[in-house]
Order: C-alpha cells, then structure tokens, then sequence
C-alpha cells in the first residue's frame, strides 16, 4: 500500500520551508517516527509517518521552500 505523506495541517499557511530530512530512501518507519521537520515564520513541526512502512520516495530536499498542499515523502507498507 501506498501513503503519500503530506503536512495534516497548514495552519493557514501557503509555504514552509523543510529544515531537516530524517529518513533515508530504504529506511523502515514505524508510526509516529519523525519524517523531517518543516518551519513557518512561527515556529519548527515535525512531520511524522501516519503509519508503518518503508521509505520509498523523499519528494523534498532540505532548505526547499515548498507549497503546503505538496506531497514531501511516500511510504510503502
């Protein structure tokens, strides 16, 4: 099965920047691990894997300001 993950909730913003990737492509996650971590003029969040699986895909690089609505790591399980 495939998990697009995205950010669950922007907040009201339009854009973030990615401040940090904590997975690798390969990597085995398990739910609630930590992704990477996003920042808005307001404050840092982690991004956390909405189930288990394998990192199949990371759709982002770190310092990338990227639109909120875009999809930042793919998950397999």
């Amino acid at each position: 099965m495939r998990v697009e993950v995205k950010i669950e909730d922007p907040a009201g913003f339009e854009e973030v920047e990615v401040v940090e990737i904590a997975v690798a492509v390969g990597d085995t996650v398990a739910e609630g691990d930590v992704l990477l971590e996003i920042a808005t003029d307001k404050a840092n969040m982690d991004i956390v894997a909405p189930s288990g699986g394998t990192v199949e895909e990371i759709l982002v690089a770190q310092d990338d300001i990227i639109p909120v609505d875009q999809i930042l790591v793919v998950l397999s399980s």
